[in-house]
């Protein structure tokens, strides 16, 4: 059985909650909890439960997986961005999954259009 870092998700999933702008008060109305409860959970002062895990990654569209693997795969990849490449990154993350695919058709065109002048 795999041991998750509890420090690395709570930090995750206040990054997750900065990086949509959301504050430590929304997050509590849209999961049914106190604020003391989230902010307990992104201090690592309180385990997350399963409830709440799938919660987050619906309000914040990423993966259960993504949350309990944070700071591994996630930290070695926003080492090598740039602010404006983070920026972009963040700026996708708020977007439902089918919403990215069609963003990312669209950057892809863009690119496509680019080189062809």
């Amino acid at each position: 059985m795999k041991d998750y870092d509890f420090d690395k998700i709570g930090t995750e999933l206040k990054r997750l909650r900065r990086a949509n702008s959301y504050t430590q008060e929304q997050v509590a109305n849209e999961l049914g909890c106190t604020i003391a409860f989230i902010s307990n959970i992104e201090n690592n002062r309180t385990k997350i439960n399963l409830r709440v895990l799938t919660l987050y990654a619906r309000l914040f569209h990423v993966t259960v997986d993504s949350i309990l693997n944070a700071g591994q795969d996630h930290m070695a990849i926003v080492n090598t961005l740039s602010p404006l490449e983070e920026e972009a990154l963040c700026l996708l993350q708020q977007f439902s999954p089918p919403e990215q695919e069609k963003i990312i058709k669209i950057l892809k065109y863009i690119r496509e259009a680019a080189s062809e002048n």
